[in-house]
């Protein structure tokens, strides 16, 4: 029985290890072109970055980059696996008072009314190198996919009135995109700011073997209570 219940864990504990799997997601040049140096750095009044100016509305977490750090301009999410894969989305804040909106498909994840830190989920079943289908809406109606035109998105030729987002990498399966909703001399990348991390989904079969593994240990444990 010992060995038994020895080898529940063990399957439990394999069972567990299977959840983890890196390269789900990866940031793509879209052949746009990347703007002025303001475009690809995080400027100095981020507000996410700098937290304390007084504008917007932000998590209390420690913010992924600083100021100075480079972010990708005309790149794109795709997916670098055929297999599906969870999503987390996860809502930072904002600078902007307008309603910009943050969409999966067709549903509304994120607007004006969402709190820093909330959060929304997704499976992607869209296969190996299929860009993510997030987009952006601003309040005057303008939306920006997660398409391959992303950085094309000039109002007029100066970046200062473009409506774009650009990603910053946090580690790999890992991005923050921030979102710039256009209006002239904005274009400091805070006015909506969404993490993302990409995880496996767990097969229904890990699942039962981990939940076998981890009934053995219960049993085990009941029967050394009743020693």
């Amino acid at each position: 029985m010992k060995k038994i219940t020895q080898g529940l864990a063990l399957a439990a504990v394999m069972g567990a290890s299977g959840f983890a799997q890196a390269a789900f997601i990866n940031a793509v040049a879209n052949g746009n072109a990347p703007g002025v140096v303001a475009e690809q750095s995080v400027p100095g009044d981020n507000g996410y970055a700098t937290g304390g100016d007084g504008l917007g509305v932000w998590t209390a977490d420690t913010p992924y980059y600083s100021v100075g750090d480079t972010v990708l301009f005309g790149h794109n999410l795709k997916s670098t696996t055929a297999d599906p894969f969870k999503l987390t989305f996860t809502y930072l804040g904002k600078e902007a008072s307008d309603n910009n909106q943050f969409y999966w498909g067709n549903t509304l994840a994120f607007d004006t009314n969402s709190n820093p830190d909330d959060q929304f989920s997704a499976v992607f079943y869209g296969g190996m190198d299929q860009f993510l289908g997030f987009s952006f809406k601003n309040q005057p109606g303008v939306t920006v996919n997660n398409d391959g035109a992303n950085g094309s998105q000039f109002v007029t030729a100066n970046p200062n009135s473009s409506v774009n987002f650009n990603l910053f990498y946090v580690a790999e399966d890992e991005y923050v995109i921030s979102f710039d909703d256009g209006y002239t001399g904005d274009d400091n990348h805070d006015d909506m700011i969404i993490h993302v991390k990409a995880s496996k989904v767990p097969e229904p079969g890990t699942l039962a073997l981990f939940g076998l593994g981890l009934a053995g240990i219960a049993v085990r444990m009941k029967g050394r209570k009743k020693a």
